[in-house]
């Protein structure tokens, strides 16, 4: 009972207290915003709901799976991200160490603080409204409710493994393997025992959730869990160089929202070519190319690189000018960034689609080079100071319309047109373009120079 009482007299008072720190923050504009954003869960959530009670029988029926796929993809990939972007979220003990509570209980306590988040809440509101609006059809919203809290599970098993140091231990791979059955079961909508194989994934987390507070609880205490190692868990973002540290602090929700977007176009694609057997050119999939191409992280990011980076950047042209470590730091972040795309598009490629398209990864190659071109033509000669709260409303003011018009021509050329050698031709243009602005990046250029400090100073 020693074990009971304290964890039964403190836990409600902790959950309260996260919760209120959550919803009603002590700032006052951080709880306006809390509240506004949760107000919007709350109109999109009894939105689903009337589409759910109104579109089962009417004309939206048949349009209903594929707006769930994408619905489940886009909240999966939002659930994944949340604890590790744009820093992991370490797990420590929230008791200290001289109260009469077991380690075991300890991690059970600090999985449920760790499940109150600003963000995880925006994800559950709208699900529960949808639940409560549309009781007749509670299950769909009900699944995606599981779903998602079944990454809460994942996310929290991966993150006390790294908080004990056991990256090397055997339920590593279990929970990879949980997390590749949840990819695989989204990816396949119209296999036989679908709900089945969805509630399995999604009560697997938990399984192993179980699993590793039973065989890892016990070490879950100072004499395993040094406070010094709950710091290195997080310290990792900050041994990066100072460029990648701006870097990712600036773009790193532009550039998950591509990802995510990524998955969702590819794999709605690639249901719609299992189900139809070709790929269709009109109406909402026209836009594959953009999705399947490089071409959003440079649309909101690459194509103002040394905008998002001004100040490393203005201080480096203070000091030296323009040298070619300027095109060095834009190959260092940039091609990383570019290659990451281009692998989960072959991935993607190849699980979701047939041999038969498989020729599509071609372009891929073309599309690299080319934005890689434009993006540094856009970097330099386009450049805009970043200086606004990066979001949703404001991303793509952040980068140059132009840059962007010119990225999505070359995009939707390179896909749509019908010849190889027109391709490859465009492509090689395009490319060769970037012979001026790094041939003008060597001589330390003064026109260029002082446009380029007139764009992010400005």
């Amino acid at each position: 009972m020693a074990d009971h009482a304290p964890l039964g007299h403190f836990l409600p008072y902790l959950l309260g207290r996260r919760l209120r720190a959550v919803l009603w923050s002590a700032d006052g504009g951080e709880r306006a915003l809390a509240l506004l954003l949760l107000a919007i869960g709350l109109a999109y959530g009894a939105g689903f709901g009337v589409l759910l009670n109104h579109g089962a029988s009417g004309r939206l029926a048949r349009f209903l799976p594929q707006l769930l796929i994408g619905l489940n993809a886009t909240l999966l990939g939002s659930a994944l991200l949340i604890d590790f972007l744009p820093a992991l979220r370490p797990v420590g003990r929230p008791l200290p160490e001289h109260f009469p509570v077991s380690a075991r209980l300890n991690v059970a306590t600090a999985f449920l603080l760790d499940l109150i988040t600003l963000r995880r809440v925006l994800l559950l509101v709208p699900l529960l409204v949808a639940v409560a609006v549309a009781p007749a059809h509670a299950a769909v919203p009900g699944l995606t409710l599981l779903l998602v809290l079944s990454t809460a599970a994942f996310s929290f098993n991966l993150r006390l493994l790294a908080a004990l140091g056991r990256w090397r231990h055997p339920l590593l791979a279990l929970h990879l393997g949980s997390l590749a059955l949840l990819l695989w079961w989204l990816s396949r909508p119209g296999s036989p025992h679908y709900l089945a194989i969805g509630l399995l994934a999604a009560a697997l987390p938990w399984a192993l959730w179980a699993g590793q507070l039973y065989w890892l609880g016990p070490y879950f205490s100072v004499r395993y869990l040094p406070a010094k190692a709950t710091a290195e868990a997080t310290s990792r973002f900050d041994q990066l160089s100072p460029e990648w540290k701006v870097y990712v602090r600036k773009a790193w929700l532009p550039l998950m929202m591509g990802l995510v977007f990524k998955v969702v176009m590819v794999g709605f694609g690639g249901f719609m070519m299992a189900k139809n057997g070709e790929y269709p050119k009109t109406g909402f999939f026209a836009v594959f190319f953009i999705a399947f191409l490089p071409a959003i992280g440079f649309t909101y990011v690459n194509n103002n690189l040394f905008g998002f980076l001004r100040s490393l950047i203005a201080n480096e042209i203070q000091r030296l000018g323009l040298t070619p470590r300027v095109l060095w730091l834009y190959a260092r972040l940039v091609g990383p960034v570019v290659l990451a795309d281009l692998l989960l598009s072959v991935v993607l490629m190849v699980v979701l689609f047939p041999a038969s398209r498989w020729g599509l990864a071609g372009l891929l190659p073309l599309g690299a080079v080319a934005f890689l071109s434009l993006g540094l033509w856009g970097s330099l000669y386009q450049a805009k100071p970043v200086v606004k709260a990066i979001d949703f409303a404001n991303m793509r003011n952040n980068t140059s319309t132009l840059m962007s018009i010119l990225t999505m021509g070359v995009g939707a050329a390179l896909f749509f047109m019908p010849w190889w050698w027109a391709r490859g031709l465009l492509a090689a243009v395009v490319a060769a373009s970037a012979w001026w602005p790094v041939r003008q990046v060597q001589r330390n250029d003064g026109p260029l120079r002082r446009r380029l400090w007139r764009g992010i100073r400005t």
